[in-house]
């Protein structure tokens, strides 16, 4: 008996583990791990991987070569194990990752929303509000931007990217404490150009190492607002608009320009991108009505943009809406855009 339950113990502790994430209510979820265990872990991955001098996220793509390595290696040695038992130590295999995934962070999935514990009151965006918040943000965006550099030449990089982790880092923790959420040092580093956005996706938390990375080649401009959304995945939030909500808070509640810059920024676009799937006549007026300075900012990422798109993106893009749907966010990628319904609540709250 205790054999079989040893043989199966990684395939039925996912089970398990699966079962718990959707049985628990959020208010047990939210006091009993979100609030208790997962601090304990956060904490761990802070005072250990946290201090290596590079991206543990090369560690976890080691430990996976090494592993299909072994399996290939496995597979053409003279006498290879039946194919049904190969198969059963590949699911078994996936049931271990599974159970250390809702341990190490999954189980964020569950705790209550971050509304209902800031209590906003979240609904719809109408066109109007929408035109509104554009010019609002647009010209939010001018006043920083002229602070930063008062002529109509590009943004150098060094504004953005000097001291990138530690200024991300105080000031989300500045608006975590300021909501009543713990605090935490959650490292955001950096990987090789084009990692991710070969796959269409700029930024990526790994559970496995506790830390948020953001691919290097994400525009310069946009990498403050990335890598405190990642490093807001780090502190147990899950859901990608909660996350981008996070970001944007943090970077217009900084006393840093290029946040500020940054998040504004980045708000702008996902209005645009909302104003051209309802009206495209509308968003070409918008865009027409920018400042010339704005106009000439989202050009230069436009034209960047189009170095750094890969076919292969919509895979990424597909896995991301199915893996954000199997977690229980119903809307997948398009969770992304309720960030806009998020700050809006929060604004007119405050």
């Amino acid at each position: 008996m205790w054999q079989i339950v040893n043989k199966w113990k990684w395939i039925i502790c996912s089970v398990v583990c699966i079962l718990l994430r959707i049985s628990l209510p959020a208010s047990f979820i939210e006091k009993y791990y979100s609030l208790s265990l997962f601090r304990i872990i956060r904490n761990t991955f802070d005072y250990t991987l946290g201090k290596l001098p590079f991206p543990s996220y090369y560690l976890f793509l080691l430990f996976l070569i090494i592993i299909v390595t072994k399996w290939i290696l496995h597979f053409f040695r003279e006498k290879p194990e039946p194919l049904p038992t190969r198969l059963f130590k590949i699911v078994s295999f996936v049931g271990f990752l599974t159970t250390f995934f809702f341990i190490l962070w999954g189980f964020n999935y569950g705790r209550i929303p971050i509304e209902q514990n800031l209590k906003l009151n979240v609904s719809e965006i109408s066109e109007t509000e929408l035109y509104t918040e554009i010019d609002t943000t647009v010209a939010k965006l001018s006043i920083i931007r002229n602070s930063i550099k008062n002529d109509t030449s590009a943004l150098p990089q060094i504004v953005f990217v000097n001291n990138i982790e530690e200024n991300c880092s105080h000031a989300l923790n500045e608006v975590l404490s300021k909501m009543n959420y713990h605090t935490s040092t959650v490292r955001g580093r950096f990987v090789i150009d084009d990692m991710f956005l070969v796959f269409g996706i700029g930024g990526q938390y790994l559970p496995f190492v506790g830390e948020g990375n953001v691919d290097d080649a994400v525009f310069h401009s946009k990498k403050p607002f990335y890598l405190i959304h990642e490093m807001t995945h780090g502190n147990g939030f899950t859901e990608e608009a909660e996350c981008n909500f996070m970001a944007y808070v943090a970077c217009i509640e900084s006393d840093k320009l290029p946040l500020q810059y940054s998040g504004e920024l980045n708000y702008l676009l996902y209005l645009l991108s909302a104003l051209k799937k309802s009206n495209e006549m509308e968003f070409e007026k918008a865009i027409l009505k920018l400042p010339f300075v704005i106009k000439k900012d989202l050009e230069e990422i436009r034209l960047y943009n189009l170095k750094h798109d890969f076919k292969i993106a919509i895979i990424g893009d597909a896995i991301n809406n199915i893996y954000l749907k199997i977690n229980g966010v119903k809307d997948g990628t398009k969770n992304y855009d309720k960030m806009m319904l998020l700050i809006y609540a929060w604004k007119h709250k405050n």
